[in-house]
């Protein structure tokens, strides 16, 4: 396939930019030999230009925007451009976040499979108190045993996270906007943010994986239990029946 001038595209989990020159310049020359499988005879171009392949290097960290100019956030990484006028034939986004330093921010992409690695894998460092309710770390309403969202109790401090088991911290429940709460929420690459209705949904009119859930909470603790005792039908009974002999015995619940 030949590349464009100009044109940015992925190969092997990297990004390169097709620029005019020699292949000495070029990112896959290696000691004379090319390493780019399936497209060695840039120098025999259709459009007679002799060109060459430049790896872009990330600049800083990834971060979200809405560019698509609404509340929908995606996730982008800066890189370093060669030439500003740039094309792509990738379904991704991309802009130039910075003309003067020659910068292009590239959408991540985000699959369910890694989106699925980083709950069973990551989450359980990032976020400890999953430890005490998660099953073998299996994430899930079903696993978790989570609880529909109580806008009060959230406010009281108590643990929330979504419906799929993703750790969420509410910052806000007053936003002047028909999604009153933001809160930011645990993904593969840190946290992003996440509005809901006041009753912790995103949608209306459906369920979804994103709801805000609360997170109950494990408690133990100790009771005497009388060693001799039996299944009585009453209170009263097995009080009457009750002795001095106990036996102590460790407890756990939910609340």
């Amino acid at each position: 396939m030949e590349h464009k001038i100009g044109e940015i595209f992925e190969y092997n989990g990297e990004w390169y930019q097709c620029i005019i020159g020699h292949c000495n310049q070029c990112s896959f020359d290696e000691a004379g030999s090319c390493k780019f499988i399936g497209n060695p005879y840039c120098a025999y171009r259709n459009d007679k230009k002799l060109a060459c392949f430049k790896k872009l290097e990330k600049v800083g960290e990834p971060f979200t925007c809405n560019i698509h100019g609404d509340e929908r956030l995606v996730w982008m990484q800066e890189y370093k451009l060669y030439d500003v006028n740039f094309c792509k034939e990738n379904a991704l986004l991309m802009y130039v976040s910075d003309y003067k330093h020659k910068r292009i921010a590239i959408e991540i992409k985000q699959t369910k499979e890694n989106m699925e690695e980083y709950r069973m894998h990551d989450a359980k460092e990032d976020i400890p108190e999953f430890d005490k309710v998660v099953d073998e770390c299996l994430f899930g309403e079903d696993k978790l045993n989570l609880k529909p969202f109580d806008l009060e109790a959230a406010k009281a401090g108590k643990t929330v996270c979504t419906r799929d088991g993703r750790k969420a911290r509410i910052i806000c429940f007053d936003r002047d906007w028909d999604m009153h709460i933001v809160a930011l929420v645990s993904d593969p690459l840190g946290e992003s943010v996440h509005y809901y209705l006041s009753n912790g949904k995103v949608d209306f009119d459906k369920q979804n994986d994103e709801d805000l859930m609360m997170l109950p909470e494990k408690k133990e603790g100790w009771i005497n239990v009388n060693k001799d005792a039996g299944l009585f039908k009453s209170k009263e009974e097995a009080e009457r029946d009750c002795t001095k002999d106990y036996a102590t015995v460790r407890v756990e619940f939910e609340i």
